[in-house]
């Protein structure tokens, strides 16, 4: 089952803000950080937050329960990509600030991987897991793509292989090497 299960909904007055920004033609992914909107994403949070039961969408850490600090509102597909998806409600999830940031830097660098099959020629958001590479949390059961063991990441399909990249799940393998103590050869063979 999916750990997304109830969509964010928005009301009349956020819905018509919504519209006044995606109508806009001088709007850009840049602008979701503009003040007015600094509700709708807080709202967002909030929902998504208590929809995921406080943990990242990529890497299950714990998220803040208050803070907007360490629980950002994540684009599954990348805001600067897909810009008609900015407020699609299932493209919308919580992450932690490390995986918010890893994927960001890399949209920013323009390196990011895209994480929607055919993204080049969608019109509308797609409606099923099997339009995305990434593990979404609106369509995939996360235990059926990524094992975690002990703090590591091991994929268990294409999707784990791809989220486990695109997020760095194993950046804290990579920054301090392996623990010891929790990783022996016994345990590999």
């Amino acid at each position: 089952m999916p750990e997304i299960n109830n969509i964010v909904k928005f009301n009349k007055e956020m819905q018509s803000l919504i519209n006044t920004k995606v109508t806009n033609s001088s709007f850009t992914h840049l602008d979701w950080g503009q003040d007015d909107l600094q509700a709708i994403r807080s709202y967002i949070r909030s929902h998504y937050r208590n929809e995921q039961k406080g943990r990242c969408s990529y890497c299950r850490g714990v998220l803040s329960l208050r803070s907007a600090a360490n629980c950002h509102v994540e684009h599954i597909t990348p805001k600067s990509k897909y810009l008609k998806f900015i407020f699609e409600a299932k493209n919308l999830c919580v992450a932690c600030a490390d995986c918010n940031e890893i994927k960001r830097e890399q949209e920013t660098l323009g390196t990011e991987p895209d994480p929607l099959v055919d993204g080049d020629i969608r019109v509308q958001y797609p409606r099923s897991s099997n339009a995305f590479k990434i593990v979404h949390p609106h369509f995939d059961n996360y235990n059926d793509h990524i094992k975690i063991f002990n703090g590591y990441y091991v994929d268990s399909s294409p999707k784990g292989h791809f989220t486990i990249g695109a997020c760095k799940l194993n950046r804290h393998l990579h920054e301090f090497g392996w623990e010891e103590d929790l990783v022996s050869e016994d345990h590999i063979t």
